[in-house]
């Protein structure tokens, strides 16, 4: 269960998915967010810029292809998916060729961290959500943070009273998202918490257990089970609620994409033997076809990951005459593309 409950499901910026790999402990090395505390603490308003030519000029000092590496069903293989994609002062899905449309959105940049908060249309059921970046070395701390829309009070449908706060009764109201149980499901109301005007909590029944508290305009609420507290923290606003930091046992929780090369040098067709290699800014393909595939570069060896039921590695390795050497795997010999 605990992990079911790491991080509340929302459709937020850049389609980024739920982590596959354990939540990770940040160490804040580079970190100089200006007005913020912690790695994964939001930008606040006027504490950063939206200068368009400043945020391409600091994309730029960070330009490569940024893969998440995990462990899934099979403990014993690490598997690995380009997230996002870096180049030219421009930010792209995944292996994405079109740059991330963020016109209904807003970025923000403070110190080493990037922001991207993209504002849904509640009319068209879109939830609002922030993706908060914190550069460190070679590698990128991602915070995916749910935004609550705010209603007037009401007690949904088996909701009950889970404690009452000091404080509270000033953010009187229900917060929910847009949620989907499934693709043919239709997207409904998913109420988290909702206020009273008297400070009054009221949550769903398997929340009764949780603790909670107000200070200022954070409110949190958390959980210890199995030796894991979880805690949840949320900025109060006057028509939304930002989900600001999550924590286990007191360490912010985050995923963290690691840095490869940019393949935009060896972009081409290479072939030989009935094997042929196509190159472009977004990913490398071969063919014949290799199913669930990632194609990373480092430096000038491309490592091509196929996983079946292990993982095998196509290796290719870009000479300067313009050709490349293709390993194949399982000591399969070696092919020379032109």
């Amino acid at each position: 269960m605990i992990k079911k409950v790491l991080l509340i499901a929302a459709a937020l910026i850049l389609a980024i998915s739920c982590s596959k790999n354990n939540p990770t402990t940040p160490t804040n090395n580079g970190d100089t967010g200006i007005g913020n505390t912690g790695g994964g603490s939001i930008i606040e308003e006027g504490t950063g810029t939206s200068n368009p030519t400043t945020i391409a000029d600091f994309l730029k000092k960070h330009e490569g292809r940024y893969y998440d590496e995990y462990q899934s069903g099979n403990i014993n293989i690490i598997e690995r998916d380009i997230r996002l994609r870096i180049e030219n002062g421009k930010i792209y899905n995944g292996n994405e060729k079109t740059e991330n449309d963020m016109s209904k959105g807003k970025i923000i940049l403070s110190g080493n961290k990037l922001q991207l908060e993209f504002i849904g249309n509640d009319s068209l059921k879109e939830n609002s959500g922030i993706t908060l970046f914190n550069f460190t070395d070679n590698t990128i701390q991602v915070y995916a943070k749910q935004i609550l829309k705010k209603e007037n009070f009401q007690i949904p449908n088996g909701y009950i009273e889970v404690g009452t706060l000091n404080g509270a009764a000033a953010y009187t109201g229900s917060y929910y998202q847009w949620y989907q149980d499934s693709s043919s499901s239709p997207m409904v109301k998913s109420y988290i918490f909702t206020i009273d005007e008297n400070g009054k909590i009221y949550a769903r029944q398997s929340m009764k257990d949780w603790k909670y508290e107000l200070n200022g305009n954070i409110l949190s609420y958390y959980i210890t089970e199995e030796n894991i507290t979880l805690k949840y923290t949320f900025i109060m606003e006057q028509d939304r609620a930002i989900n600001d930091v999550i924590y286990q046992n007191d360490e912010e929780v985050f995923m963290e994409y690691k840095k490869s090369d940019l393949l935009t040098p060896y972009v081409g067709i290479y072939s030989g033997e009935n094997i042929t290699l196509t190159v472009d800014e977004a990913d490398a393909i071969m063919t014949p076809t290799l199913n669930n595939y990632t194609s990373i570069l480092n430096g000038n060896v491309l490592t091509i990951y196929e996983l079946s039921s292990t993982m095998k590695e196509h290796k290719i390795v870009f000479n300067a005459d313009g050709t490349a050497t293709y390993t194949k795997p399982d000591n399969g010999g070696t092919v020379t593309l032109k």
